[in-house]
């Protein structure tokens, strides 16, 4: 499992296979295996997605659409990163990320507030 923690969480989810020419074969595989514990990464990757649509302002939800970056709070910085990035490894950063995001009711409060 150790090797799995710089390997984006993406990357666990079905994947296009390529021939030997480059070209896609139409079947779908999982790089990782087929196992149930890279079927809780590929629903990991998805939980993660869907909790950063569900917080990010209108401006970041803009960059997410446009470049797939996410806010990520590192020792107290803020930086974006690709989502598609986003590893095992990263996952305690990405969630004191979302504790931190405000919820859409608490824009709507503090937009009424104003």
């Amino acid at each position: 499992m150790d090797a799995w923690t710089e390997v984006p969480l993406e990357e666990f989810g079905q994947q296009h296979e390529f021939g030997e020419d480059g070209r896609t074969t139409g079947r779908m595989v999982f790089r990782h295996g087929d196992g149930e514990a890279q079927r809780v990464l590929s629903r990991l990757a998805e939980l993660v997605s869907n909790a950063y649509e569900a917080l990010l302002s209108e401006e970041e939800g803009e960059l997410y659409e446009r470049e797939g970056k996410v806010p990520v709070l590192r020792a107290g910085h803020r930086s974006y990163e690709t989502i598609d990035t986003i590893t095992l490894g990263d996952l305690p950063v990405v969630l004191d990320t979302l504790q931190v995001l405000p919820s859409p009711a608490d824009v709507a409060l503090f937009r009424g507030a104003t």
